[in-house]
């Protein structure tokens, strides 16, 4: 920080650094010395993704170069405020669920070690668990203790989910911008306050076919001369978000409400045959993606007559 004073004195400092574990710190910190500074995210940085010597000295000198020539990719947006702490329940709380499944998978595989019939379903297995719990007659005691284990570890996790979700519906309570986008089918309270996390400012966007492509919902493209091919979905931006707008998807397709009707009618347009409905899902997921940026950005609420699609 002394350093960044030293030299501020001389005219206005341009820094760069990888995304990582302390980039909000690192962020703050310079920023209150007045130094502007963005965040690259390393594998859009061509010259540190393809080095085959990855150090902390050369990795400072490539972002340094980018900066000095402008050849750098779009820089990674930290928020500020509330949306820091909204990521941080999110984050939270889908680390606790990867916690639980690993605890029902571990009480699934001592099951199947000892030839038990598994129902499918893994809020079977709890059920299941607590029945053999509850009648122990004939069952190995071995395999009690194991699943004494799990059903002890699991109702932990179960417990400390509840918390984080009440915290997390607390903390979005009265925000206008998610009480609108639960009006949109599929969007329910996780899905909307992720969404309002992910993006922060609907501003920073010009439309919304670039809302999708920085969620990752677009399509690649490779073309040489007049030929071109479409590929996979990009995949860019935040896997949660992006997982979650799917799951939205299936919801909706599953849904009967009559205002998810013209959603539904999107995917079964594309869903022709099974090859398709993978491809039908992912289209539904951006179109709803789509639909949030205008809800978000002319403050209204979801219209399924304003549509396109609605008179299908």
């Amino acid at each position: 920080m002394a350093l960044a004073e030293k030299l501020s004195d001389s005219g206005p400092i341009l820094a760069g650094h990888e995304v990582g574990t302390q980039v909000y710190l690192v962020h703050d910190a310079f920023s209150d010395a007045g130094v502007k500074i963005e965040a690259f995210n390393a594998a859009h940085l061509r010259m540190i993704a393809a080095s085959r010597k990855k150090t902390d000295k050369r990795d400072s000198y490539w972002i340094a170069r980018a900066l000095q020539t402008g050849m750098k990719p779009h820089p990674v947006y930290i928020p500020r405020g509330d949306v820091r702490e909204i990521r941080g329940l999110l984050a939270q709380r889908e680390a606790v669920v990867e916690d639980l499944k690993r605890w029902r998978l571990r009480a699934r595989a001592q099951l199947r070690a000892r030839g038990v019939c598994i129902p499918r379903g893994s809020w079977r297995i709890d059920a299941l668990v607590d029945q053999m719990l509850e009648d122990p007659d004939g069952v190995d005691t071995h395999l009690l203790d194991a699943l004494g284990l799990c059903d002890r570890t699991t109702a932990l996790f179960a417990e400390e989910l509840a918390n984080l979700e009440a915290e997390l519906e607390t903390k979005v309570r009265g925000n206008e911008v998610v009480e609108r986008l639960r009006t949109i089918p599929g969007f329910g309270k996780l899905v909307s306050a992720c969404f309002y996390a992910t993006i922060c400012e609907i501003e920073r966007f010009s439309n919304a076919r670039s809302l999708t492509s920085y969620v990752g919902l677009v399509p690649t493209i490779r073309q040489t001369g007049d030929v071109a091919h479409l590929g996979h979905i990009s995949k860019e931006g935040s896997p949660r978000m992006r997982r979650l707008l799917v799951q939205a998807a299936h919801t909706v397709i599953r849904s009967s409400r009559a205002d998810a009707q013209p959603l539904r009618s999107i995917y079964g347009r594309i869903a022709a045959n099974k090859q398709r409905k993978k491809i039908a899902v992912i289209a539904l997921a951006r179109h709803l993606a789509k639909i949030a940026y205008h809800v978000w950005k002319d403050e209204t609420e979801y219209n399924p007559k304003a549509l396109r699609c609605s008179e299908t």
